[in-house]
């Protein structure tokens, strides 16, 4: 009777049921745990692990293009260029000889550079052994295969296709067994007048240089190897279509790949992916502890966690939501707590501080990168690039008859002043002539910008012809009281330059390239009648 009664009084007291209501909050605690690291947090941990790794592999694919890129924008200056236009025609070995010598190839890293013609045959092509810098044979474009003529060579029917536009292919090759980065471009005269008559080719083999190269703009530690069969081809497809939880290998590796031209296989690279940041295991120390605290606490802290917690965080969330919904990075949550989520509330006010000042350092950059781009890096004034720029803009942005002129200025016999002064007082020759140029212009309605070479380009808006030879006339002194000695010149003993001017009206004007041309042909005229003059093409003066 005694046990009995102890039984009942233990069954309906508080004690018991709170005791019950622990064991039961424990066992629910633990439960719901490891259901949530099992089915939640694991989960988001290997996607965040793996669009992180997928990261890494997309930055060392963009590093492989950058360097392509790299070489295709020098290998387009080279081959768009009226000398080596010309060259292909008359077999001038002076082109050659002047333009790449050795250290051509050293400095830009070369291993070969080859010239066809527009039927695939070899015009010219040297190749170099980088470790001895000797010559070499690249039996793969000394005698170039069917592969190279259809996928690297410019035909006449890829011309055709292009609207008789360059047209450039780079990339990665598997040739005579070995890895090369190449580029090829057809070859066009300078203006992009004519039909392209032939390729010029720029390659170089994938070497240590090339990897570590790559791996610095990619921030990455990789090695590569080549696929190129059909069968390993089909295997990297069926990776890329896998869908795991993790591209990570059991030895903790990553790998990725980079297609050869024309699909023909690819490069694979892999490295060791960084240590993961989380525990795979869900029965480890941390379940266990964050159960026992969240069980044992729970019951105290519910309403304090709501009201200085909870809710705190909720008005954050919904803050943040509204940042990101609204692209406002100007508001804050300005919180005067002293506490850790005041600290938090305050490190997201100082992460929209920096969001706002990088976007604003971010098009910064880009307003400079874009003015690089369109500034002639030997005299600091405007590029062929940005003439390009400025003619579009003109015509799709000017009065409807605005007259214009362009102003195309050469300098006189100025390989003669290279060879005889050297190339260094070349350079400063044509910096000084730039800077008398813009000095001698209204930059606030007048256009300079360096063409190419030693011509120079002028675009006067709202001038007609009387004005513009006016202009011209007052060029053609400034450059002569430069006083740059030139003994080789066979006008005066000092530089002078020649100027050909086309003036027209913007009435149904739709492109700049006949109007150039028709300038370009007046400065030949100048040329033809003793040089140091201007000649316009409507007077001839």
């Amino acid at each position: 009777m005694y046990l009995l009664f102890e039984l009942n009084s233990l069954k309906n007291s508080l004690k018991a049921k709170l005791i019950l209501i622990f064991i039961l909050m424990i066992i629910t605690t633990f439960i719901i745990e490891t259901l949530n690291l099992s089915y939640i947090q694991l989960p988001q941990l290997y996607s965040m692990e793996k669009h992180s790794d997928q990261k890494d592999l997309e930055r060392i694919r963009i590093a492989f293009q950058s360097v392509s890129n790299e070489l295709e924008v020098i290998n387009y200056d080279n081959a768009v260029w009226t000398e080596t236009y010309d060259y292909i025609n008359n077999r001038n070995e002076n082109y050659t000889k002047d333009n790449f010598v050795i250290d051509a190839f050293k400095s830009i890293g070369l291993n070969g550079i080859y010239i066809y013609d527009i039927k695939g045959n070899k015009v010219w092509g040297q190749a170099w052994n980088k470790k001895t810098w000797t010559p070499m044979t690249f039996t793969a474009f000394d005698l170039p295969s069917s592969f190279v003529k259809e996928n690297l060579l410019m035909s006449q029917k890829v011309a055709k296709k292009s609207n008789n536009k360059p047209v450039t292919h780079s990339g990665y090759a598997f040739l005579n067994n070995k890895l090369i980065l190449f580029s090829a471009t057809s070859v066009f005269k300078a203006n992009l007048t004519g039909k392209s008559n032939g390729t010029m080719i720029f390659w170089r083999f994938v070497d240590k240089e090339v990897l570590t190269k790559l791996q610095q703009r990619s921030g990455i530690k990789f090695n590569i190897e080549v696929i190129n069969s059909v069968l390993e081809g089909s295997l990297i497809k069926n990776e890329l279509l896998k869908n795991e939880v993790s591209i990570r290998s059991e030895k903790g590796e990553i790998a990725g790949y980079y297609p050869l031209i024309a699909n023909t296989g690819a490069i694979k690279f892999n490295y060791q992916a960084p240590k993961r940041q989380f525990d795979i295991d869900w029965f480890n120390q941390s379940t266990i502890i964050m159960s026992l605290l969240f069980s044992i606490t729970l019951l105290m802290v519910t309403l304090f966690v709501h009201y200085m917690v909870i809710r705190p965080i909720l008005k954050a969330e919904r803050f943040v939501r509204n940042v990101i919904k609204n692209n406002d990075h100007t508001v804050r949550l300005d919180s005067s707590r002293n506490d850790e989520l005041g600290n938090l509330f305050n490190l997201i006010d100082r992460l929209l501080d920096d969001v706002a000042s990088q976007e604003q350092e971010l098009i910064s950059h880009n307003l400079r990168l874009q003015k690089i781009s369109r500034t002639d890096g030997l005299t600091n004034i405007a590029n062929r690039r940005a003439f390009d720029i400025h003619m579009q803009t003109l015509l799709e942005t000017s009065l409807h008859g605005m007259e214009v002129s362009i102003l195309i200025c050469d300098v006189d016999y100025f390989k003669k002043y290279n060879d005889y002064y050297g190339h260094a007082k070349g350079d400063n020759a044509l910096r000084l002539i730039a800077e008398s140029l813009q000095k001698n212009l209204h930059l606030e309605t007048d256009f300079v910008a360096r063409y190419g070479g030693e011509e120079f380009i002028v675009v006067l808006k709202n001038t007609n012809e009387k004005q513009a030879l006016s202009v011209a006339n007052n060029l053609l002194k400034s450059i002569r009281a430069l006083g740059i000695e030139h003994q080789e010149s066979d006008v005066l003993d000092v530089v002078t330059i020649s100027i050909g001017l086309y003036n027209f009206s913007m009435a149904n004007q739709k492109n700049y390239e006949p109007l150039f041309e028709i300038a370009d042909q007046a400065l030949y005229s100048a040329k033809d009648a003793g040089r140091n003059q201007v000649c316009s093409f409507k007077s001839n003066h």
